[in-house]
C-alpha cells in the first residue's frame, strides 16, 4: 500500500513542482518581455527622432543640390547652344567648300566618262578582231587537218595501187633442175 501511495504521491509532488516551476518561469519570461517592449518602445522613439532629423537635413541637401543642378543646367544649355552654333557655321562653312568641289569633281567625271567610252570601243575594237583572228585560225587549223588526212588517203591509195600492180610482185623465179650425176 505504502507502495501505490508513492506511486501516486511522487507524480502529484512532481506535477505540483513542475507547477510552481512554470508559473515561476512564466512570471521571470513576462518580466523580460515587458522590459523588450518597453526598450523597443524606447529605441523606435530613438529611432524615429533620427530619421526626422536625417529627413530635415536630405530635404535642405536635396534643395541645395536641386539649386546647383539648375545652376548646372543652365551653364550647360548655354554651352550646348554656342558649340550648336559653332557647328552650324562649320557646316556653312564646308557646304560652300565642297559645292565647289562637288563643280569640279563633276567636270572631271565628265571628262574620264568621255576617255572611259573611247577604251570601251577600242576594248570592243579589240574583242571583235581576237575572235576574226580566232576564227581564221582555227579555219587554218581545219585546213591542215584536211590536207593531212587527204595526204594520208592518197599516200594509202599509191600504197595499195602498187602493191596490187603486177610490176610490184617479183618475176617467179623457175626451178633450176639439179646438176646431174657424172
Amino acid at each position: 500500500m505504502k507502495k501505490r501511495i508513492l506511486y501516486i504521491a511522487i507524480p502529484i509532488v512532481l506535477f505540483v513542482a513542475f507547477l510552481f516551476l512554470w508559473k515561476d518561469s512564466k512570471r521571470e519570461i513576462e518580466i523580460k518581455e515587458e522590459q523588450a517592449r518597453l526598450e523597443k518602445i524606447a529605441n523606435d522613439e530613438k529611432v524615429a527622432a533620427e530619421r526626422e532629423e536625417r529627413r530635415k537635413i536630405n530635404e535642405a541637401n536635396a534643395i541645395a543640390a536641386e539649386q546647383r543642378r539648375k545652376a548646372e543646367e543652365a551653364e550647360k544649355e548655354a554651352k550646348k547652344k554656342k558649340e550648336y552654333e559653332d557647328a552650324l557655321q562649320a557646316i556653312r562653312d564646308d557646304e560652300a567648300k565642297y559645292t565647289a568641289d562637288l563643280e569640279k569633281y563633276k567636270n572631271q567625271i565628265a571628262e574620264i566618262e568621255k576617255e572611259l567610252a573611247g577604251v570601251r570601243a577600242e576594248k570592243e575594237k579589240l574583242a571583235r578582231e581576237s575572235i576574226e583572228l580566232s576564227k581564221a585560225i582555227a579555219a587554218a587549223y581545219i585546213e591542215r587537218q584536211n590536207a593531212e588526212m587527204d595526204v594520208q588517203r592518197y599516200a594509202g591509195r599509191l600504197a595499195r595501187i602498187a602493191s596490187e600492180s603486177p610490176l610490184s610482185r617479183p618475176p617467179e623465179i623457175p626451178a633450176t633442175p639439179a646438176p646431174a650425176a657424172k
